[in-house]
C-alpha cells in the first residue's frame, strides 16, 4: 500500500522536473531513468525500455535494466505497438494480448504495461515497463498517466515554442533592419509584433536613383501563418517592382497569386507608393489605413484606392498621386498605433495621431518615430481581448 503523502510529493517532483529540465538529446531517456527510480519499487514496475519510431519501425535508444526484455525494434504495425497507439497506453496482461516477443525474467510478472508520447511532428515514442507481482491498476494509471500527459505537453510546447522560433526569424530576415539614405529626405520606421510573431509588414525598395518605393501593410492573423503571409507579400512586391514591372501590374497579380493559395480569411492590407526626389507621389492602397501627408496647416489623406488582398481573384485597384512639399512629413502606419484609447477615455485614433505628430514635426524623423510611437503604446488598446500588431514610418522632406 503507498504512502500518498509521499506519492504526492514525489509526483511533484517528477512533473516539476518535466516542466522545468532542459530538452536535449537525453531528456526523454533521463526521464525514464527518474520514473523507474521514484516509484519502480513502490509501484511494482521498472526495466523502462525506450522507442523511437524511425521509418515505420521503433528502435530501442534506452534501457533502465541490466536485461533486454523487449527486442530491440518492433514494426509499427505490430499489433500490440498499435494497441498502445490506439489508446495512448495499455496494460497488457491476458494471453491474447501478451505478444510472443515479451520476455519476461523470473523476478518479473507476465503482464506489462506501455505508453506513447508524441513530440514534434514525425516524432513519437514508446515507453515500455515490465511489471512485478503485486502491481495495482489503478495507482500505475494515476502515476504514467500523469506523466504521460505532462511530457506530451512539455514536447508539445517546445515544438510551439520552436515555431514561433521559426517566424521570428523568417520575419527578421526579410524585415529591413534600418531606413534607406534617400536624397532629400529623412526617414524612420519602427514596427513592434503584438506577440513573438506579428502579421505587420514594410519595406524599402530601390527603384532608380531618383526613385524608391515604400510598403506597409498589415497581414490577418499572428504566428507562423502570419508570417509567411507577410513573406509572400514582401517577396511578391520586390520581385515585381524591382523588376521592372509596373506598380499596378504587380499588386493586383499579387492578389491573385494570394487568393490562389491562402484561405478566404486570409487576407493583407498593403500601401506601396513610389517617392520621386522631387517629392511626386504614385500610390495604391489595397484597404490600408490612409496615409497622410501634412504640411504647415493642411492635411492630406492617402485613402484606400481599393479592397483588401486575398479575398476575391480580382480586386479594382486604382492610382493616386500626391506630393510632399518641401518640409512636409508623410505617415504610414498600421491600426495598432491608433485603435487606442486617451487616459481621458477618448479614441487616440487618426486624429490623435496627428496632433501627435504635429507636436513632434520640427524633430528628425527618427524622433517623431520613438515620441509618437512610445506614447500610443502607453495607451490602452481600445480591444481587451488582445494587442494589436504597430507599426509607424515616418518620411520626412527637407526643406
Amino acid at each position: 500500500m503507498i504512502d500518498p503523502k509521499q506519492f504526492y510529493r514525489k509526483m511533484d517532483r517528477m512533473l516539476a522536473r518535466i516542466a522545468s529540465e532542459g530538452q536535449d538529446g537525453r531528456f526523454l531517456p533521463r526521464i525514464l531513468d527518474e520514473l523507474v527510480r521514484l516509484f519502480g519499487t513502490e509501484l511494482n514496475f521498472g526495466n523502462g525500455h525506450m522507442y523511437r519510431e524511425l521509418f515505420g519501425v521503433y528502435e530501442l535508444l534506452h534501457t533502465t535494466g541490466s536485461v533486454d526484455i523487449f527486442p530491440a525494434r518492433l514494426s509499427a504495425a505490430d499489433p500490440a505497438v498499435l494497441n498502445v497507439l490506439a489508446h495512448g497506453a495499455f496494460v497488457f496482461e491476458t494471453p491474447s494480448e501478451i505478444p510472443k516477443w515479451f520476455a519476461p525474467t523470473p523476478n518479473d510478472a507476465a503482464e506489462f504495461i506501455a505508453f506513447r508520447i508524441d513530440g514534434q511532428p514525425g516524432h513519437r515514442y514508446l515507453f515500455l515497463f515490465s511489471l512485478q507481482e503485486g502491481w495495482v491498476r489503478d495507482e500505475l494509471a494515476f502515476c504514467l498517466n500523469g506523466v504521460r500527459f505532462s511530457l506530451n505537453y512539455r514536447l508539445k510546447s517546445d515544438a510551439a515554442q520552436s515555431e514561433l522560433d521559426t517566424a521570428a526569424a523568417i520575419q527578421n530576415s526579410l524585415l529591413p533592419q534600418k531606413a534607406p539614405n534617400f536624397a532629400g529626405f529623412d526617414i524612420a520606421v519602427r514596427s513592434q509584433p503584438a506577440e513573438a510573431v506579428g502579421g505587420d509588414l514594410y519595406d524599402f525598395i530601390e527603384l532608380e536613383e531618383d526613385m524608391i518605393g515604400l510598403a506597409i501593410g498589415d497581414a490577418s492573423g499572428h504566428g507562423l501563418p502570419a508570417a509567411l503571409l507577410v513573406r509572400d507579400v514582401l517577396m511578391g512586391i520586390r520581385m515585381g517592382v524591382g523588376s521592372n514591372l509596373k506598380m499596378m501590374y504587380t499588386l493586383k497579380k499579387l492578389n491573385r497569386v494570394l487568393h490562389e493559395t491562402t484561405f478566404s480569411t486570409r487576407f493583407v492590407s498593403v500601401f506601396f507608393c513610389e517617392l520621386n526626389t522631387n517629392g511626386g507621389l504614385l500610390y495604391a492602397n489595397a484597404g490600408h489605413t490612409s496615409g497622410l501627408i501634412l504640411h504647415d496647416n493642411t492635411i492630406v489623406k492617402l485613402d484606400p484606392t481599393g479592397p483588401i488582398m486575398g479575398p476575391l481573384p480580382d480586386i479594382p485597384l486604382e492610382r493616386g498621386f500626391a506630393d510632399i512639399p518641401p518640409g512636409g512629413i508623410m505617415v504610414l502606419y498600421t491600426d495598432g498605433i491608433t485603435e487606442r484609447m486617451e487616459t481621458d477615455g477618448s479614441y487616440f485614433e487618426e486624429e490623435g495621431l496627428i496632433r501627435s505628430i504635429l507636436e513632434h514635426q520640427h524633430e528628425s524623423a527618427a524622433t517623431i518615430v520613438s515620441r509618437v510611437f512610445d506614447y500610443a503604446l502607453s495607451l490602452d488598446h481600445q480591444s481587451d481581448v488582445l494587442e494589436d500588431d504597430s507599426t509607424l514610418m515616418v518620411i520626412k522632406r527637407d526643406r
